[in-house]
């Protein structure tokens, strides 16, 4: 039998190859001689495959860049009806689901109002009861394995007692993978920041005289330059910026500050974040703007908590710190700028909203840091701060 591991990649030719996010994988049990069949996905940003393992190894492969369709259900039920719901997909070998409830989302913010500087009412304002979403590929298996669903869930209240399922409707819609992997790459084209042009890979761009080029490939993490905060620091970077600084680019992304601020003019930057997603994903858009070692790297870690980390930092001494991320994360890193940011340094920080900015004036003020510039976009705040009285 062949053993997969959930979240590992594949080296294929070269190529590192990561589980696509919906679905992972589909387990069918086949009729004869209950043969096991594993479907596994694999993508990266350009291409993807399918594999269907057995227990005589490789039973089918899709071409690399051939589309495939999936049937996508929604099961309408309330918030005590999810979690028999999902026992009643796992039981019928999908084990991968995705649970939308609104009351339970409206309860869970307003019960913690203070861990949150933003929320987007759109998320519960339109949205009742809860859902259960999952997906089937759109063949004869994945149509048996729905049916049975369908039959399952007609007996389920009578099986269950004393909880409410809801209406129980279900709503199918048949979707391509094109419309994961592709679509979405319509609407995204080169935009100007200043004087940065970012452009998406896929796009073709002749720079103008006094552009600057950065090469994204956006990945799964944060950082495509297209949020305020992420503009707001772009702009800050390209005034503070000079020939011969470094940078270090704490909760990092996708690395787009990092790198931008080396196309810049900055002889060194250093990028970590919390996500291993965001080490990959930086990396691959260093390369596309030709930035390597030694003026760039990259550290998956918590710079709260991971002390080996805290310490090579230490030692470099960095000219600009920029931290595009929340309030509180910002409060907590102020207090150890010190070890990290030179005397004279500058500290951008973004991602802070107007109501927040009373705390986060007090945290500098605390540390005895004055604040030379900040800046407003759409709500949201990018300050300027350092230890020198410039």
């Amino acid at each position: 039998m062949w053993r997969l591991k959930f979240g590992q990649n594949i080296d294929i030719n070269g190529v590192s190859w990561y589980p696509l996010l919906i679905p992972y994988t589909i387990t069918i049990q086949q009729g004869i001689k209950n043969t096991v069949l594993i479907t596994v996905f694999e993508f990266n940003a350009h291409h993807y495959r399918c594999n269907q393992y057995s227990d005589n190894g490789i039973k089918h492969t899709n071409e690399v860049g051939h589309s495939m369709q999936w049937i996508e259900v929604r099961v309408q039920t309330t918030s005590e009806g999810v979690e028999p719901v999902v026992g009643l997909l796992m039981a019928c070998n999908i084990k991968n689901s995705q649970i939308v409830d609104a009351d339970e989302m409206e309860r869970f913010l307003c019960e913690n109002p203070h861990q949150w500087d933003y929320k987007d009412d759109s998320i519960i304002s339109n949205a009742t009861g809860a859902e259960v979403v999952f997906y089937v590929p759109h063949t004869p298996d994945g149509k048996e394995i729905l049916v049975q669903v369908e039959d399952n869930l007609r007996t389920i209240s009578s099986r269950v007692e004393f909880v409410n399922f809801g209406s129980l409707e279900l709503s199918i819609n048949t979707v391509d993978d094109e419309d994961w992997l592709h679509e979405w790459k319509k609407t995204y084209k080169p935009f100007s920041i200043g004087s940065i042009v970012v452009r998406p890979f896929w796009e073709e761009y002749t720079p103008k005289e006094g552009e600057t080029i950065f090469t994204i490939d956006p990945g799964a993490v944060f950082g495509t330059g297209l949020h305020a905060t992420t503009q707001l620091c772009i702009r800050t970077l390209e005034e503070i910026i000079t020939p011969g600084k470094t940078v270090l680019d704490v909760g990092s992304g996708s690395g787009i500050l990092s790198v931008i601020s080396l196309l810049l003019g900055a002889s060194y930057a250093f990028a970590c974040d919390i996500d291993p997603a965001a080490e990959r994903c930086a990396l691959e858009n260093a390369r596309l703007n030709s930035v390597e070692k030694p003026c760039y790297d990259v550290r998956t870690g918590d710079i709260f908590e991971n002390q080996a980390l805290q310490n090579e930092l230490e030692a470099r001494c960095f000219s600009v710190v920029v931290a595009n991320i929340v309030a509180d994360a910002i409060i907590g890193l102020v207090p150890l700028l010190r070890r990290f940011m030179a005397e004279e340094g500058r500290f951008i920080a973004s991602g802070i909203i107007t109501e927040r900015l009373p705390d986060v004036y007090a945290a500098f003020s605390k540390e005895k840091m004055y604040i030379y510039s900040e800046q407003q976009l759409d709500g949201w705040h990018c300050i300027v701060a350092g230890f020198h009285n410039a």
